[in-house]
């Protein structure tokens, strides 16, 4: 059976994380069904212990590292993940994933050779009250970041292949890097399952990059409804946790969704 890790960094709007981190535990459990081993490793400052223990909960790795830079917290997950020195059963496989990001499983059903990272270029994007969601076009090499990367491509790069000093852009770092090292032997392709296949949650708290900015970047086509939009891909229960979370802060009330 192969093994695929996400790699998912923390940091703030702990509420949303929580749901998302939930919502990852499904996708893993829905990939384990269908033959892929599938875990996480979860990144946060030493501070966030919220974090930190909902990523225990639900059976996920973790490491605690200060929020200087987000390129080390992406190695650091990205180690652990892959390297035998640090885990007994390295994955065969890395995905870096945001906090804030629900996937569709069937995305990483088809585990690509070691010399070929898969890309996805189509990605949705909901709005900071949840009034609206998006589909954009990333029409360029890698799309999303979150992208399926085989461990054979990390490890001539001591398994950190992030610009250790990013604190943004990091998915960029990661590609060119790769690119650089490995040269024309590096292959990258993309796929598309549906439009909804990457859900990225935007709120009004700390973010690197809002609905209008993204919106405003990408070609992209907007409906109403975000709800009723993923109710056919993604679980009724995830879905109502996250209508619950958005009226929260319509009301005021950013707490921490428990786990």
């Amino acid at each position: 059976m192969k093994s695929l890790w996400f790699v998912v960094p923390v940091n703030g709007r702990l509420g949303l994380a929580a749901i998302c981190l939930r919502q990852l535990r499904r996708t893993c459990d829905a990939l384990i069904a269908e033959g892929v081993a599938a875990s996480a490793v979860v990144i946060s400052s030493p501070g966030e212990l919220d974090a930190l223990r909902v990523a225990r909960r639900f059976g996920f790795a973790t490491v605690a590292r200060d929020n200087d830079f987000l390129g080390r917290r992406f190695n650091d997950g990205i180690q652990l993940a892959t390297d035998a020195r640090h885990n007994p059963h390295p994955a065969d496989y890395v995905v870096p994933c945001g906090s804030d990001d629900w996937v569709d499983h069937r995305l990483f059903l088809d585990l690509p050779p070691r010399d070929t990272i898969v890309g996805f270029q189509r990605i949705s994007f909901v709005s900071e009250d949840a009034g609206e969601i998006s589909t954009s076009f990333l029409g360029y090499r890698g799309g999303a970041g979150v992208r399926i990367i085989p461990r054979a491509l990390v490890a001539e790069l001591g398994y950190r292949p992030a610009d250790e000093d990013r604190k943004r852009c990091c998915d960029t770092s990661i590609l060119r890097n790769l690119s650089v090292h490995h040269g024309d032997a590096l292959k990258v392709e993309h796929r598309h399952l549906h439009d909804r296949q990457i859900v990225d949650w935007k709120t009004p708290a700390v973010q690197l990059n809002s609905y209008r900015e993204v919106t405003f970047q990408f070609n992209v086509s907007a409906i109403e409804d975000p709800f009723q939009e993923l109710a056919d891909v993604y679980p009724a229960e995830a879905l109502e946790e996250m209508r619950a979370h958005y009226d929260s802060i319509r009301f005021g009330d950013r707490r921490m969704v428990a786990a």
